[in-house]
């Protein structure tokens, strides 16, 4: 029988994986900008869930998806207020992707080794 350890690290391996299809998917289908911009949203989302799993992280990488993530939050904000034509519907179709992004990567910041 799987340890819990191993359970949980494929538990990450397959979010890590929805966030490769949805960053292909973002990639391959034609769509608006603004659901493009909220499909990677979600892709950075799943990949920064997706790694709360593994049993390591190293500050880099936490660093690297910190910064990762403030770009797209500035960029996602940029567009909504630019393009959207409905601006409250499209800043919290944001909202929920990153409340929780940021509650992850505050909670992986806890398992980050140097």
């Amino acid at each position: 029988m799987k340890s819990t350890v191993q359970t949980q690290r494929w538990y990450g391996y397959f979010f890590i994986g929805l966030s490769v299809v949805a960053l292909g998917l973002s990639g391959l289908l034609a769509m608006p900008l603004i659901d493009r911009a909220l499909l990677l949203t979600t892709a950075l989302t799943l990949l920064v869930y997706g790694l709360t799993y593994q049993p390591q992280l190293k500050r880099g990488w936490w660093r690297l998806l910190l910064v990762a993530s403030l770009v797209v939050g500035v960029v996602d904000v940029a567009l909504a207020l630019t393009v959207a034509p409905v601006l409250l519907t499209a800043l919290f179709s944001f909202a929920l992707p990153f409340a929780f992004l940021s509650v992850l990567l505050g909670y992986l910041k806890r398992r980050v080794h140097a």
